[in-house]
């Protein structure tokens, strides 16, 4: 991985360079943001360039080799100078002091971790994910303190990465303090967390804090067209719901998306039929309903709003091409002409205000019910 791997983020990217150019890498480093938009990468990559053997520089940039022994030791994550730290599952029996922290897991334990790792390694954008492992203990913290002890590889920096470090608990937050308080020559500890408000604030005030924004959609359109080989229509309806995050937009990128979106136009398209459209209206709304869970419902009404927002846009003269439901193109014009000049946004609004409704322990098929009749009186009255 180099830096161009790490979609966006072109401002973070160049404050971390110029820290290694002007040879001011910081003793505590805190990247917050929400998840899945690249904090780890940038993490792992800041790493990998300070202990790069042969960094690349052009004017203010600088880059690891990705060739050297210390970079392909990065990139399966198996170089001394880095440090993981994650939550664990909790051993058969308590911990005490002097335990590992990996001492009392099972077998079955320790080759998930290990197959985590490698994922991770793979794919930095990925989650460490365990089963039953929820906090950092202080075992860890314990680990890493004895680390830290020892020479650094090479006499280059030592990196401490802590992922979700608002896992730690009690314990291992007030033990982690004491490692801020008594830095480290050539050590950096990076604390990665979606929930800076759940960390001790005496923790926070000892790391440079550096805000990392939710990613553009063009970003993540182009990182799953070119490195996920995702369509570009699947591409653009995913980002949609992506919120600015890659991982969030890969969840959206499956061919039930699509159909639970055509579903979803298909009841609308029943419920504005001018007579005769109850029987088959209330018959797709069960079909519709009865196997999914309140997420897919709420998933594909979103993707509902999305679709008409395309109408709305279409009205108002927007280009074809600009529209994110590209697929169902002829769908929309035809809908456009024939709707087009009704309340849309009102409409929108109202299947915003029934996912609300859903989401409150509704009954889902009368709340779906509900949703399409009121975008009926908004499209036929």
């Amino acid at each position: 991985m180099s830096w161009n791997k790490i979609i966006g983020h072109e401002r973070i990217k160049r404050i971390l360079q110029n820290s290694i150019l002007d040879n001011r890498v910081g003793h505590a480093y805190c990247f917050t943001g929400i998840e899945g938009i690249g904090k780890d990468a940038l993490a792992i990559q800041f790493a990998k360039v300070v202990n790069c053997e042969n960094p690349v520089k052009i004017e203010d940039s600088v880059d690891s080799c990705n060739v050297c022994h210390s970079c392909r030791a990065f990139d399966n994550l198996s170089h001394p100078n880095v440090e993981l730290l994650f939550s664990l599952p909790a051993g058969k029996t308590a911990d005490t002091k002097g335990d590992s922290a990996y001492d009392k897991m099972s077998a079955d334990q320790i080759e998930i971790i290990k197959e985590e790792i490698e994922n991770k390694a793979k794919n930095p954008y990925l989650p460490i994910q365990i089963p039953n492992a929820t906090q950092i203990k202080i075992a860890s913290i314990r680990e890493i303190k004895q680390k830290l002890s020892l020479s650094s590889f090479n006499g280059k920096r030592r990196f401490v990465i802590v992922l979700k470090a608002d896992e730690m608990n009690t314990e291992a937050s007030n033990a982690f303090l004491k490692t801020l308080e008594e830095p480290h020559e050539n050590i950096t500890i990076i604390l990665i967390t979606s929930k800076p408000e759940a960390l001790l604030q005496t923790i926070m005030s000892r790391c440079q804090q550096i805000v990392i924004p939710p990613l553009d959609d063009s970003h993540i359109i182009r990182k799953l067209i070119l490195d996920d080989g995702v369509s570009e229509i699947d591409a653009k309806i995913a980002s949609r719901f992506a919120q600015g995050s890659y991982l969030k937009a890969k969840d959206y990128v499956s061919e039930e998306n699509r159909t639970l979106r055509n579903d979803v136009v298909d009841i609308l398209r029943t419920s504005l039929k001018k007579q005769n459209f109850r029987e088959s209206f209330v018959k797709k709304i069960e079909v519709f309903a009865k196997p999914k869970d309140k997420n897919q419902i709420s998933r594909s009404l979103q993707m509902l709003m999305f679709w008409l927002n395309d109408v709305f846009a279409l009205k108002n003269g927007a280009h074809e091409d600009n529209i994110v439901n590209s697929d169902d193109k002829a769908t929309l014009i035809k809908f456009a002409g024939a709707f087009g000049d009704k309340n849309v946004p009102l409409a929108i609004s109202e299947i915003e205000n029934g996912i609300t409704l859903i989401f409150r322990n509704v009954n889902i098929n009368l709340s779906l019910t509900t949703i399409f009749l009121k975008l009926r009186q908004i499209f036929i009255d």
